[in-house]
């Protein structure tokens, strides 16, 4: 390490202890000043001032919150001690396995509490660090659990408000409001620009959670550097303003955003993970941006989109019909049908979801029939199966079926399967002639040729989404 590294790392650690020093016991310190917090630090003051009332909302306002630490012999201590408590709260996404592993991390002489997908043990070297881990339990989370008590809890459950749509707006959590104390307000950190440096660089990256954003601004370029990232986790994001910004690698999980106005932009691997978004984007370019269940509904003018896409978690409900409905209709504007074609079916598959009845056994059949007409091609197969299937039970039955040229002739395999093509192409040369039920059989194949022809004209000649 040269000297002016050494004299960097040496003055941003004194400004980081100085800082903390100034506000640890201090409740509701200035948005500024958390921002300017180390990712450790910023934890470290959260365990002295937040993390013990959002707790204690959870242990009163949760359904069996307290009955699932017992049961998962976990305590608040545990919780706090980790500094991450989204992990101990949501879904794991595997549907089969919804085990999850407490262990005991050892870094560079640091000790801390990681909540992973896999059990971990012993000595690990990874980007040239080396790594201790000693497992000390398994768990279930909150809400993998609670649903095996056929129990549903919303975490981040939004019912009092104050200022809102301001630079001074305050959020509440699961706030009682008829008796107003003892409400637990979200940590603010919004109402400001997001503090970077001269090089666009952002000040201090975080891992934030149950955080109050509302009213952030962002211009320029927005970058990350030595000092992290930005993920956020169960936070309100509403009435963000974004202009002429160039913003990459932004994580959001589980959050409120709505109100989201970004106006000549280029947002570029964003992942969106169960938010629910709104607001209105123009003349912006979205490139790599994931967003999985959730809502994604924001109004989007004169944007460029470029391997966006819109998925769902299997076994999880589905609510983004209006996002499947503008993914198709920008990417068919931009030439792009293959991913017009995508979102069109992604459409219709939600209709016949929740659809019953009637309307679920049509939907269904457009969909296994010709993929609601983007796959036409289904019908020639189709059709070359129909005249197989007829033509067999024909030859099994070609007593009934007369040569009218020479009737001492009895028709073999291949003038069935002859006599089952014409019949359903309605040709009817007239050399081969059907008797009894048989006539019933040969109505029906005409009709099935009808349709299918009709079919297959309309699913080529439409190319509209």
């Amino acid at each position: 390490m040269n000297e002016a590294r050494r004299i960097y790392l040496e003055e941003k650690e004194k400004f980081d202890n100085e800082l903390f020093e100034k506000i640890k016991n201090n409740p509701h310190p200035s948005a500024l000043d958390l921002w300017s917090l180390s990712e450790e630090k910023f934890i470290e003051w959260r365990r002295l001032n937040d993390f013990p009332n959002l707790l204690k909302l959870f242990n009163t306002k949760f359904r069996k919150f307290e009955e699932w630490k017992k049961a998962n012999k976990l305590d608040d201590e545990t919780l706090i001690k980790s500094g991450f408590l989204t992990p101990f709260l949501e879904k794991k996404k595997s549907i089969k396995d919804t085990d999850l592993y407490l262990t005991k991390q050892i870094c560079d002489g640091e000790e801390s509490l990681i909540v992973s997908y896999t059990k971990l043990e012993g000595k690990k070297k990874y980007l040239g660090r080396k790594y201790n881990f000693e497992f000390i339990q398994k768990f279930t989370s909150y809400l993998n659990w609670l649903e095996t008590q056929k129990e549903f809890q919303n975490i981040l459950f939004i019912n009092s408000r104050v200022a809102p749509n301001t630079e001074r707006e305050r959020v509440y959590l699961h706030a009682d409001v008829y008796a107003h104390s003892g409400n637990y307000e979200l940590l603010k950190m919004g109402g400001i620009d997001i503090p970077k440096d001269e090089d666009g660089i952002l000040f201090r990256g975080k891992r934030l959670e149950f955080v109050n954003l509302c009213g952030l601004n962002f211009s320029g370029d927005i970058l990350y550097g030595e000092n992290g990232n930005l993920d956020c986790y169960y936070s309100v994001c509403d009435n963000w303003l974004a202009q002429e910004i160039n913003f990459p690698n932004l994580n959001l999980t589980h959050c409120s955003i709505s109100n989201f106005n970004l106006y000549n932009s280029k947002i570029e691997q964003w992942n969106i993970h169960n938010c629910h978004l709104s607001g209105d984007f123009y003349n912006s370019k979205l490139y790599h941006v994931k967003i999985v269940n959730g809502l994604f509904k924001p109004v989007l003018l004169d944007c460029t989109l470029s391997n966006t896409h819109i998925g769902s978690i299997k076994f999880s409900k589905d609510s983004n019909i209006e996002g499947y409905k503008m993914l198709k209709k920008i990417y068919q504007n931009q030439g792009d049908d293959d991913l017009a074609q995508y979102y069109f079916i992604r459409e219709n598959e939600f209709i016949r979801e929740n659809s019953k009845g009637w309307n679920y056994f049509t939907k269904s059949l457009s969909y296994y029939y010709w993929e609601y007409g983007r796959k036409p091609h289904r019908i020639i197969y189709l059709s070359i199966a129909v005249i197989l299937i007829f033509g067999f039970m024909f030859w099994l039955n070609n007593s009934l079926i007369s040569n009218n040229i020479d009737k001492t002739l009895v028709p073999t395999l291949g003038d069935s399967f002859y006599f089952s093509t014409i019949t359903f192409t309605t040709l009817g040369y007239g050399d081969l002639s059907p008797h009894g039920w048989l006539k019933f059989l040969c109505s029906m194949e005409s009709f099935l040729g009808v349709i299918n022809t009709g079919f297959l004209i309309a699913g080529y000649a439409n190319n509209k989404y």
